[in-house]
């Protein structure tokens, strides 16, 4: 029997099936605020339990809020087939040598960089570094970065770039991507100034890394590649990650955002430069968009 869209009221005549980024954002935002606030209120002294594992409360939003709000909208209003399509992308694992571009572009350049501004690397300790960032970025990506992206890449990002450019479409996604952590600045004794400062940095670097995880998804189409490309960003960019622990006399902060940079727009270079190739040759009058387009669809 073919697949069909839910027939219901609650289905295809349903808000969910007409509004579905709408639908999507409510329940994200009306639920995932008020559960990683109860980390914020306990470090503040008003519920208790004192340094309550903001982790914890992060994996479950990713797992029990996130993406089943991602799949349900999307089975409302596209069908299961569309669903489980979904989920299949982000078992998409065969890329060739994409995958040495993912594992290893943010990592040798954010080193380049950190040489530039004054920084060395040391191969002291090099192995145990680079097994406890390869232990850590398997298990981050497993846990939690592989699905943040089947919801944030896969779902959203995806849709808004049936109706806008790719570098649009990554600016209006950074908007929730960074809003759904806002509550975390609130930690501690954080002032209104640090919420500020802490929001407006969130917000540039939620841009970047979806104008990154956008052109990645164009070469290679796995939401797989773009969840470990996640995390690798991560590893260079955090205190104690592989940078951290191969750059001195360099601020891995500093030296990982330019590498996001530089690796964005050799990726989106390549992508053009493999989109016009064939239309020369074909002497095309009129362009017709494609996978590897970075304007959206007519």
């Amino acid at each position: 029997m073919p697949d069909q869209k839910a027939t219901s009221s609650s289905g295809r005549d349903g808000f969910a099936a007409r509004h579905p980024l709408s639908m999507f954002l409510i329940l994200v935002f009306g639920i995932s605020w008020p559960v990683l606030s109860v980390p914020v209120l306990a470090s503040r002294g008003l519920l208790p339990g004192g340094q309550l594992p903001v982790e914890l409360f992060a994996l479950a939003v990713t797992w029990f809020v996130l993406l089943p709000a991602a799949l349900w909208v999307t089975a409302a209003s596209e069908g299961r087939s569309a669903a489980r399509a979904l989920l299949a992308r982000a078992f998409r694992w065969r890329l060739g040598a994409w995958w040495l571009v993912v594992l290893l572009a943010l990592p040798a350049t954010t080193a380049v960089v950190g040489l530039a501004l004054g920084g060395s690397l040391t191969t002291q300790g090099m192995l145990p570094v680079l097994w406890r960032a390869g232990v850590s970025l398997v298990i981050a990506v497993v846990l939690i970065h592989l699905w943040e992206e089947t919801v944030w890449a896969g779902f959203l990002q995806t849709r808004l770039e049936r109706r806008h450019s790719l570098p649009v479409a990554a600016l209006i996604t950074s908007v929730p991507f960074a809003a759904l952590h806002l509550p975390l600045l609130l930690l501690g004794k954080a002032t209104r100034f640090d919420v500020l400062v802490g929001a407006a940095k969130l917000l540039v670097l939620a841009v970047a890394m979806r104008l990154l995880v956008g052109v990645f998804l164009r070469a290679t189409g796995s939401l797989l590649a773009v969840g470990v490309l996640h995390g690798v960003y991560n590893a260079c960019n955090n205190a104690g990650g592989l940078a951290d622990g191969l750059l001195q006399g360099a601020d891995q902060n500093l030296a990982a955002p330019i590498a996001l940079v530089v690796v964005t727009a050799a990726v989106a270079g390549h992508l053009r430069s493999r989109r016009s190739r064939p239309q020369a040759l074909k002497h095309q009058t009129a362009e017709q968009p494609d996978s590897l387009t970075l304007g959206g669809k007519k």
